[in-house]
């Protein structure tokens, strides 16, 4: 079921099998459409609710906020759940998606009884720190769509990523110039975000899902996991950053598995 929030657009696809809920966090650039695969795993084990991060996918009516910022994207999730009356719920995010949560961990922590990141990110390693450095020199020459793309092919670069690139350059085309340029804009503050956010260990159970391949994002993950042990990381072989789309049903399984175990410690 699809419904227009006062804020955020979002879906929610509700089970009598299980009271727990799972909310769906998707990075820059795109929509609920990227956990489709999830969606077509979880429903019916679980209630999902999936939200379009205002900007993106249909969440396109909200007024402009000069304070704009994760803290402000993760208070409209926030937001939703109480709309919809959702004390807690287990979070999934991708990409730039674990930022959100971790500021929604931070702010309501009461909220959340699980974190499962898919590419999760945790620090401005060398190649990220070129990356946000890049992005923002040729903001000022390229449109940002095309800048979008440029991005999908430098964190997707091989073949079997190909999927996974064409879900992220199709959802952020959906994105006009103004609201990518915000969204751009985060990137001068991601150095200092990541070391607010990630200097102590995230409080909650917390499963990071890597791709092998992921080539700018799993050693900061690797790093993270090795200074907080009891943070569990599991990598997918011949897999990039968006693992939650390229190899769906391997992530699908291992996000299940961490659930239900911590499900059945409440029973």
């Amino acid at each position: 079921m699809s419904k227009p929030n006062s804020i955020l657009h979002y879906e929610i696809h509700h089970t009598q099998e299980h009271e727990a809920w799972m909310v769906f966090v998707h990075g820059a650039g795109g929509s609920v459409r990227t956990w489709q695969k999830q969606v077509d795993f979880f429903k019916g084990k679980f209630n999902l609710l999936l939200i379009d991060l205002r900007d993106h996918g249909k969440s396109k009516h909200l007024q402009p906020d000069s304070d704009f910022g994760f803290e402000l994207v993760g208070n409209d999730v926030i937001d939703v759940m109480d709309s919809l009356e959702i004390d807690e719920a287990h979070f999934i995010g991708v990409s730039m998606g674990s930022i959100v949560i971790r500021h929604i961990e931070l702010l309501t922590p009461e909220r959340v009884t699980s974190v499962v990141l898919a590419g999760g990110i945790f620090k401005m390693s060398r190649k990220i720190k070129i990356l946000a450095f890049s992005a923002r020199a040729l903001s000022a020459i390229l449109p940002f769509q095309l800048l979008y793309q440029v991005f999908a092919v430098v964190l997707l670069p091989r073949n079997n990523h190909s999927a996974s690139r064409r879900v992220f350059i199709r959802e952020a085309q959906k994105l006009k110039d103004q609201e990518a340029k915000k969204w751009f804009g985060l990137l001068k503050k991601l150095n200092r975000t990541l070391k607010d956010l990630f200097s102590k260990k995230i409080e909650v159970p917390c499963l990071i899902v890597m791709g092998e391949q992921d080539h700018v994002f799993l050693q900061p993950a690797r790093d993270y996991v090795e200074k907080y042990g009891e943070v569990l990381l599991e990598t997918i072989d011949r897999c990039g950053h968006v693992c939650n789309i390229e190899r769906a049903a391997e992530f699908n399984q291992r996000c299940f598995s961490f659930i239900l175990k911590l499900e059945q410690r409440t029973v």
